[in-house]
């Protein structure tokens, strides 16, 4: 997804322009997309089909309102839902399907084969993709992940319930160890806490969305990437009256969840609404996002793609899922963000915990319009975004972060093994 890769461009490019190499390794279909960073890339495993089937687990509860139809939500924190049985099937699901799903055997296969010749002392991987550090222990690299969302898996294992006193875990306590395990038997490697939450973590996440880690914690800036892009002349000029962008962003496009339960947008009643405001609204959608038929008012421009980056100085606020992409360039520009979320990993979860910041709303179709004009009118909510802001401006940039990276690397140069 475009929004995990455009979460590792800064970072790549600061290790570049520090003098390193670096190589972007991914599935064949995301090369184009991959290259168009400037990074060196290079194609592992098969083409990946989009995620728009993955089967949910066998007697998975029924649960309609689950993301991708598993029965199970990485992103539940009610408590009475979180029993140890309700933990260790959400972990097994996500395990065998989603993590499956991302680095199946011949993409393993062919990423620690070009890892062995290209001979990597870092990998920086993708929080959601443990090809990562299985890969580092077969080669015997230093590794650290990358956030680009809260880190539920993280806080979905520590929920797990530890053995007994002089106990080992059985197979079926812990199915993260189980399935990372197997993925690391026949490079003569072992599972470790290491394996769930890297030797290190960079986190360009705000402070209240954060979990607490064992390991190390690297805050970092968010510093927005969102592609090659061209910035249209009409962006130089100041809006007559109060511009608010409606973005459902990148990840959708690309999930294929939006019609499953708790994800579908309400296109046609939020346009309608948004019609009676005296504001100018650019919408980043796509021709397949708005359904047929659909009335466009007059205050609504649609555009299939617009950088945000650019857009958003020049907005008075946000409507958005909540997906955490749109969520971290709002915040570094400072605009207030009003969320009808959906359900892909916490986005509702996320967002209110933006409204308890002062710095945004949560609404349903219902009740956009009133929220909104709340939004736009209460400087109060610029002031809390303009908080958030100045924390994310405060935090290390990815170039600052490139000595402690090298310091993790040389701590755990010994490692490699060259028969590996």
């Amino acid at each position: 997804m475009h929004s995990h890769l455009y979460n590792l461009v800064p970072i790549a490019w600061a290790l570049r322009t520090a003098g390193h190499e670096v190589c972007v390794a991914t599935h064949p279909n995301f090369l184009e997309t991959a290259k168009s960073t400037g990074i060196t890339t290079v194609p592992v495993g098969e083409e990946l089909a989009a995620p728009r089937d993955l089967p949910a687990a066998p007697g998975a509860p029924a649960g309609s309102g689950t993301p991708f139809g598993f029965g199970y939500d990485m992103a539940e924190t009610r408590p009475e839902v979180l029993t140890p049985a309700y933990v260790r099937g959400t972990l097994a699901t996500y395990t065998s399907r989603m993590c499956e799903y991302l680095s199946n055997q011949s993409m393993l296969d062919d990423l620690v084969e070009f890892a062995r010749a290209w001979k990597p002392d870092l990998v920086v991987w993708d929080a959601h993709h443990y090809a990562g550090p299985v890969l580092a222990r077969a080669v015997g690299a230093a590794h650290a992940r990358i956030l680009a969302a809260p880190d539920h898996w993280a806080r979905m294992h520590s929920l797990l319930p530890a053995p007994a006193p002089g106990q080992s875990a059985a197979p079926g306590d812990d199915p993260l160890a189980d399935y990372l395990g197997g993925k690391l038997a026949p490079y003569g490697a072992e599972f470790d806490q290491e394996m769930v939450v890297g030797q290190a973590t960079i986190d360009p996440l705000p402070s209240f969305l954060r979990v607490p880690l064992p390991n190390g914690h690297l805050p970092m800036r968010h510093v927005p990437f969102n592609g090659p892009a061209t910035i249209p002349a009409w962006l130089r000029r100041k809006p007559r009256r109060p511009r608010v962008c409606l973005t459902l962003g990148m990840t959708r496009r690309a999930s294929g969840v939006e019609q499953r339960a708790g994800n579908a947008f309400p296109f046609a009643t939020v346009l309608e609404q948004l019609a009676g405001l005296d504001v100018e609204v650019v919408a980043t959608l796509s021709a397949d996002q708005v359904p047929p038929g659909t009335s466009i008012p007059e205050n609504v421009r649609i555009f299939d793609y617009l950088p945000l980056n650019a857009l958003l100085p020049t907005c008075a606020a946000i409507v958005h899922y909540g997906g955490m992409g749109t969520v971290g360039v709002a915040a570094v520009h400072g605009v207030p963000q009003l969320s009808i979320p959906g359900n892909i990993w916490g986005e509702g979860v996320v967002m209110r915990q933006w409204a308890e910041q002062g710095a945004g709303l949560v609404a349903d179709a219902d009740t956009l319009v009133e929220r909104l004009g709340r939004l736009i009118d209460d400087p109060s909510f610029a002031a809390g975004a303009e908080r958030i802001q100045k924390e994310m401006l405060a935090a290390p940039s990815p170039h600052d972060l490139v000595p402690a990276l090298e310091e993790l690397t040389e701590r755990h140069r010994g490692s490699r093994t060259d028969a590996a």
